[in-house]
């Protein structure tokens, strides 16, 4: 699968300035990501000498500031990172494209010095487009029908011709076919397949992960039932390792349940002094492990306590084990040291 994640979904693969337009993030993203970037650069360049309240210029400026700082962030993060993200570059290169395309095409029509950058947009954005397509080795004909409708656009735009009206009008026709093409058939695809479960993909195939609904996820209603009548007031209903594990107990209650090691438990997100003062302050009284979970308090495979093991230390130390009713969790009651 893509990037070989688990489950066939990819982690986005190698870190570097060309991550978002491989295997893995590309046929999520990329594809009007070159044109996007060239509509803002045109329409600042154009719009230079525009006073500095400009709202089509300070538009461009926020967008493009979004999507460079998205583009940072996805290519040189390290870890876990999920192709699904990008979904977050997906308004700034919409809203890109909206502004600068009537800036390129005018600028085309108008045989100004900048005409250039229609062809060029076309060529980078039908080039991107078959390599996006070639990562997926799905529907060749659409390929070739990008190949064509990018490669006549091209040309005609180079051809140092007086155009008449319904020849401009080929051309735009070919020019949108070659960019939006592939995209609109990979948006319809996965419009079309049902999804259950994390990590989603795009395009044909487009797949996420099953069995990891934590939204379905339920705790033993003993647990639950103990924890609501024993709460005294405290601001969470109990501490846990890791947000798998407070999942079922918080959908289960309704109430709110600290997940001190993040995601999957690798976090530190509290030190032991921060956690002893809430504790002191009767923020949190119970700390829960799920005795059906690995010694990471995690899913199977989701990773370790990280940097939080000396708090579940200190809790195992300190706590007392009561008995709530049932045999799925290890409940530590942290009273004595509040």
């Amino acid at each position: 699968g893509r990037g070989g994640g688990p489950g066939g979904v990819g982690f986005g693969g190698e870190t570097g300035v060309l991550r978002i337009f491989n295997e893995s993030f590309g046929p999520n993203i990329a594809w009007l990501i070159p044109v996007a970037l060239i509509s803002a650069g045109l329409v600042i360049w154009l719009l230079r000498r525009a006073p500095r309240h400009d709202k089509e210029r300070i538009g461009v400026l926020l967008w493009l500031g979004w999507l460079l700082m998205h583009i940072v962030i996805f290519s040189m993060t390290s870890g876990i990172i999920h192709p699904y993200y990008v979904v977050a570059m997906a308004p700034a290169v919409a809203a890109l494209v909206g502004i600068g395309a009537p800036y390129i095409w005018q600028a085309y029509t108008r045989r100004t010095k900048v005409a250039w950058i229609l062809p060029l947009s076309i060529a980078l954005t039908t080039i991107l487009s078959i390599i996006m397509l070639g990562y997926s080795n799905y529907w060749p004909w659409l390929m070739w029908l990008v190949v064509i409708a990018g490669g006549v656009a091209t040309i005609l735009t180079l051809l140092p011709l007086l155009q008449a009206k319904w020849l401009k009008q080929i051309i735009l026709g070919l020019a949108i076919t070659a960019g939006m093409a592939a995209p609109i058939v990979f948006s319809v695809s996965t419009v079309a397949t049902a999804h259950s479960g994390s990590i989603p993909t795009a395009g044909p195939g487009a797949s996420a992960m099953s069995n990891t609904n934590n939204e379905l996820a339920r705790a033993e209603s003993t647990l639950v039932s103990f924890l609501l009548e024993n709460r005294h007031g405290t601001t969470w209903l109990a501490a846990v390792n890791s947000a798998n594990e407070s999942a079922p107990i918080q959908l289960s209650s309704g109430q709110p349940v600290m997940a001190i090691g993040g995601f999957n438990g690798s976090d530190s997100t509290l030190t032991l002094s921060q956690f002893k003062q809430l504790v002191k302050q009767g923020k949190v009284r119970y700390y829960v492990v799920n005795s059906r979970q690995g010694k990471s308090g995690g899913p199977s495979g989701m990773g370790g306590p990280g940097g939080n093991s000396e708090i579940l230390l200190w809790v195992k130390s300190t706590g007392s084990k009561v008995d709530y009713g049932g045999a799925q969790y290890t409940v530590y009651d942290l009273a004595a040291a509040a």
